[in-house]
């Protein structure tokens, strides 16, 4: 039986598995529930692949209709045995086979998979229920899909590292850049997460506690950083951590997605290469007394670039907001002038999506630092977090914020004192018994929240539900926000899109379009008699349903990347710099294959006719 805990990856079969039927011989049926498992696994951080006997293209182009291709990385579909295509697949993956599932009906193919990959988990598409109700029971969610994104981000560097003539000529091309920091604390969690689940690049195995983490980052006799790395392919995030004391690594580990870059390798040399007692198997080696070559291979240039960066004064713009605009930030190729307020989850798994959600950021002033405790104190399902007065006491030159979360979520009031917060979809009011049931049982979206009843009734004697935001209090809201920035501080407005999206499956988005073009007109007209207030309209390139991708706030790459161009041109105006926005070549060949896929695709079929 499969461990779901160990589960990194899953490895799908696609006849009689992920679909009823068989291509090559007629017309398949996906089943809602192999939809609503790779979804729910990729939320959860968990990657999805495919190893099937069939041809690639017209199983891609089935995917692709589906709208479910985004969902699998390193897809694996020909007719070889499938035994040495698995094994190759997860070391290109660069995971271990312990921590994969493999789905496939057919015994045989388990079997020939397990001869190859001994530690492997392989089940049949029984079990299909099973994990996805493990799948829901878990609390920690990844919703900007960030683990997904990295493993493409490899994917498309297998790809290019083929057309090279050896390893090093490649990574001498990739523009490794690594930066090691110490404000450790800051990053407590990502770095307590990389202790715990690295294994392969974990030279010291110390799987230390949050509390016994938390010490050694106060300990002021040892020196902690951790490791963050881009390349030209994209960014990395934090990918390493090290914890020196007494002259000696007390934790040395990385992440496995930067396997075979030489990260560690910079990094033992970097600290001078200290003692370092390794445990168990580890797939790197530290011998070499130089350094990798090709990272930081431009160190000059990299430091005047920050130096001309810092001399502006960094974190001068900030940007406030849900999936919109978190979707355009990775295509800003320098963000050392940015801080960032994104949709979060806390320890205990609870989405925060309201932190930019304009009656939040009032209240973020308004209320004393009692109110707000007093609010967090009394509701398991608020964090501080969402009251975040950042915004207000720094000097910002630039602040962009967007209008997603207030023409989406509920506003509630306190009764007795008229504290307010934005929590939710307004189309199911908490305070309305109508709908607890429905919250009990995690029918609706509970923002990884689990309601009880006790709860529900308690909140309903203590709050009122005041409704969605109209497009008047919007405004309002607004111009309070902007009368409390600083005084050269523009106001950047991200306005919602007003195309009508054929493939919606939501009742609260029903007539979004219709919503977002009202609150847009109020806004619209306000700032064009406001001095400070600068708009950001993604109506601008939503010329058709071929903007979206899956859903009617999720836009395709193009979109976000011309968003991006918009982005930096008001940053370099109001703040003097000189940004860019990154992998510019890259997105005209994405615009290319998006428009010659249907010509391709159409005469295809033409040519079996």
């Amino acid at each position: 039986m499969y461990q779901f805990d160990k589960i990194k990856l899953v490895i799908w079969d696609l006849d009689d598995t992920f679909w009823v039927g068989t291509f090559s011989e007629g017309e398949i049926i996906i089943p809602d529930i192999c939809r609503k498992l790779i979804e729910r696994l990729t939320d959860i951080g968990v990657v999805n692949s495919i190893c099937s006997k069939n041809d690639w293209e017209p199983i891609k182009e089935r995917l692709k209709e589906e709208k479910l291709l985004d969902y699998f990385v390193f897809s694996s579909v020909n007719w070889e045995a499938k035994g040495n295509r698995v094994k190759q697949l997860i070391k290109d993956m660069q995971l271990r086979s312990a921590n994969v599932l493999f789905l496939d009906d057919n015994p045989s193919n388990r079997e020939e998979v397990r001869y190859f990959c001994p530690d492997i988990m392989t089940e049949g598409p029984e079990i299909i229920p099973h994990l996805l109700e493990d799948t829901m029971l878990v609390s920690k969610l990844d919703l900007e899909h960030k683990r997904l994104a990295q493993y493409r981000i490899l994917e498309e560097k297998r790809q290019e590292k083929a057309q090279y003539s050896s390893n090093e000529a490649f990574l001498m091309k990739s523009n490794i850049c690594v930066k090691i920091e110490h404000n450790c604390q800051e990053q407590i969690e990502r770095i307590h997460d990389l202790i715990l689940r690295s294994n392969q690049l974990n030279f010291t195995k110390v799987r230390s506690s949050m509390q016994e983490l938390e010490g050694l980052l106060n300990d002021p006799m040892v020196e902690t950083g951790y490791v963050s790395v881009t390349d030209r392919f994209g960014d990395y995030g934090i990918v390493g951590f090290y914890a020196l004391k007494d002259g000696a690594l007390a934790h040395f580990v990385f992440s496995c997605r930067t396997l075979g870059m030489g990260i560690e390798q910079y990094t033992y040399h970097y600290l001078n290469r200290p003692k370092l007692n390794i445990i168990g198997e580890v797939i790197s080696d530290l011998s070499s007394e130089q350094p990798p070559k090709w990272i930081n291979q431009n160190v000059e240039a990299v430091h005047a670039e920050k130096m001309k960066i810092r001399s502006l004064h960094e974190h001068m713009v900030l940007v406030k907001g849900p999936c919109d605009l978190f979707q355009i930030y990775p295509y800003i190729a320098q963000t050392e002038l940015f801080d960032t307020e994104f949709t979060y989850t806390t320890d205990t798994g609870l989405v925060v999506e309201s932190a930019g959600h304009t009656t939040n950021i009032v209240e973020a002033y308004r209320l004393s630092e009692v109110q707000k405790k007093c609010i967090t104190d009394e509701l398991p399902f608020v964090d501080i977090g969402m009251y975040s007065d950042k915004i207000f006491k720094n000097p910002y030159k630039v602040v962009f914020i967007s209008i997603l979360t207030d023409a989406n979520l509920g506003v509630y009031q306190r009764k007795q004192t008229g504290e307010r917060f934005a929590f939710m979809e307004y189309l199911y009011p908490l305070t309305d018994p109508n709908n607890w049931d429905a919250f009990i049982a995690g029918k609706y979206n509970c923002c990884g929240f689990h309601f009880t009843r006790e709860i529900l009734e308690q909140f309903s004697q203590q709050y009122e539900y005041i409704g969605r935001n109209s497009p008047e209090r919007i405004v309002e809201n607004l111009k309070f926000i902007k009368g409390r920035l600083k005084d050269d501080c523009i106001l950047v407005v991200m306005l919602g899109g007003e195309l009508y999206y054929e493939k919606n499956a939501f009742e609260a988005y029903k007539d979004r379009h219709i919503v977002h073009k009202r609150i847009n007109d109020a806004i619209r007209e306000w700032a064009a008699s406001t001095d400070g207030i600068q708009l950001m309209d993604v109506n601008r390139y939503l010329t058709g349903q071929s903007c979206f991708y899956d859903h009617f706030n999720h836009y395709v790459k193009p979109v976000y990347y011309k968003l991006a161009e918009d982005m930096v041109r008001i940053v370099n105006e109001c703040t003097g710099s000189s940004i860019k926005e990154t992998s510019k070549i890259k997105m005209i060949q994405i615009r290319i294959k998006e428009f010659l896929a249907p010509i391709y695709y159409k005469l295809r079929g033409l040519a079996r006719k």
